[in-house]
């Protein structure tokens, strides 16, 4: 499947994520890349008053890494649940982010959108692979607990070397966003990730 294919599928993919994009005028979707290669699709729903985006990284995991893709998953998932939590005001969600191993959706509102993105693309770019968490991602594991006796740190950072790379990464942005304004702060949170192999 040709790449644009593939980002029109995400769009549709994430406009029908919420009705109320048929109320406003939508216009037609930008697309730019990073230095580092990272491409985004920009959809400016005008008047909509919230943001949505998906981050995707076309990563090729094979049967041997299925493991270590769960316990990384498990790990952002968890991630993700606290930064919601923390994303309240009067009780109400103004930020709302679901992640897995190969990517990441949210829903914000306006002014968490950065907040937001930077918290996704901190996730993706350090995911902090130390023995403590390690060992929290190993805890939260929800497979075969005997999978886990094969699987090392040295497995999730050849995983995460392997898979995480700017170029292979797409980011759909929808919603109450100019593409100028979504350029930059993509720039400022992704722009910084590197296209070569990095160590953790």
């Amino acid at each position: 499947m040709n790449k644009i294919h593939r980002l029109s599928i995400l769009l549709i993919a994430l406009f029908s994520f919420n009705t109320s994009f048929a109320q406003s005028p939508m216009k037609e979707p930008v697309s730019f890349k990073l230095k580092n290669g990272l491409t985004v699709v920009v959809a400016q729903n005008v008047g909509l008053g919230k943001i949505y985006s998906r981050l995707t990284i076309e990563n090729q995991t094979d049967d041997s890494q299925k493991v270590a893709a769960q316990v990384l998953e498990n790990f952002l998932s968890n991630k993700a649940t606290k930064f919601n939590e923390g994303m309240l005001e009067n009780g109400k969600p103004v930020a709302r982010v679901t992640m897995t191993f190969n990517e990441a959706n949210a829903a914000t509102n306006i002014t968490t959108f950065e907040q937001t993105l930077s918290f996704v693309s901190n996730a993706f770019i350090n995911p902090e692979i130390t023995k403590e968490a390690f060992n929290e991602m190993k805890s939260a594991y929800t497979g075969n607990k005997a999978d886990l006796d094969s699987i090392t740190i040295k497995d999730l950072q050849d995983f995460y070397n392997k898979n995480f790379k700017a170029a292979d990464t797409y980011i759909t942005i929808a919603g109450d966003i100019t593409p100028s304004a979504a350029k930059l702060i993509t720039n400022r949170v992704f722009g910084d990730w590197k296209t070569e192999t990095t160590a953790l």
